[in-house]
Order: C-alpha cells, then structure tokens, then sequence
C-alpha cells in the first residue's frame, strides 16, 4: 500500500474512493493546463493489455452495477479489451477528472457487438471501466 518513500499510490487511493464511493479531489479543476495529448490506438492498446497483465484497472459503480439487464460482466470486458478493437470516436478529454476517455468497439465472449467506454491514466498505466453496452445490430 505504501511505496518506498512513504506514499500512498494514486492507483490505491482511486480503489479506496471507488470502494467508498468517493469523488476523488482534483485539484486540476481550478486551475487551468495544457491539455495532455490522447493516446493513440496502438499506445492504449499496449496500456490496456500491460494494466489487464498486472490488474491495474477497475470499474466504475455504475458499470458494474447499475445495468445488470445487460448482462454484460467483466470477463466479456476483459476478452474484448484483449482481443483485438477498434476506437469507435475520437478520444473525449474529462476536465472534471483530467483524462480522456475512450469509446472501444469489440466483442463479448459470445460474439456480440460490444462497445466499452475506459478511461486511462497512463502514468500509473492504468484504467477504469466507465460504462459498457451491447450494440444493437
């Protein structure tokens, strides 16, 4: 839990606001900055398979919990992030949480369109699964 220094790790404390259902401080929101650029999709690619190898991500409440009529968990996210996608739309930037956020097109394990909203944070490589639904054919 604590890093070599004394820390609590970012990737921790976002697990303990996800758990307890907190809004995470940010302090970005009050000032202004430049933009990050977004991840092209090679490099989210690359992020997305290092974060599933060593478990660097989560879902949201409401992803994991607020549709569950969609019968979609997260093994079919998981298969569909490591399989391989395509980005449905341009990368969305989140000032509230100073991310961007990626909109991917893939499939469940049963081969149904998927699509799987994920925000990422790439210097913990790391993301978080924001939304996820089945396309309608």
């Amino acid at each position: 839990m604590l890093n070599s220094v004394g820390y609590v790790s970012f990737h921790t404390l976002h697990q303990l606001s996800l758990i307890l259902d907190l809004t995470p401080l940010n302090i970005m929101s009050t000032s202004v900055g430049r933009k990050p650029k977004p991840l092209t999709a090679e490099e989210l690619k690359k992020l997305l398979d290092e974060a599933i190898e060593s478990g660097a991500y989560c879902e949201k409440f409401h992803a994991r919990y607020d549709h569950v009529e969609r019968e979609i968990d997260l093994n079919d996210v998981l298969h569909g992030l490591a399989r391989p996608w395509s980005l449905d739309s341009v990368p969305k930037f989140d000032e509230d949480f100073w991310n961007y956020e990626y909109e991917v097109k893939t499939e469940t394990i049963e081969g149904e369109s998927l699509t799987i909203i994920v925000a990422v944070d790439p210097r913990n490589r790391s993301f978080e699964v924001i939304t996820r639904w089945i396309n309608d054919n």
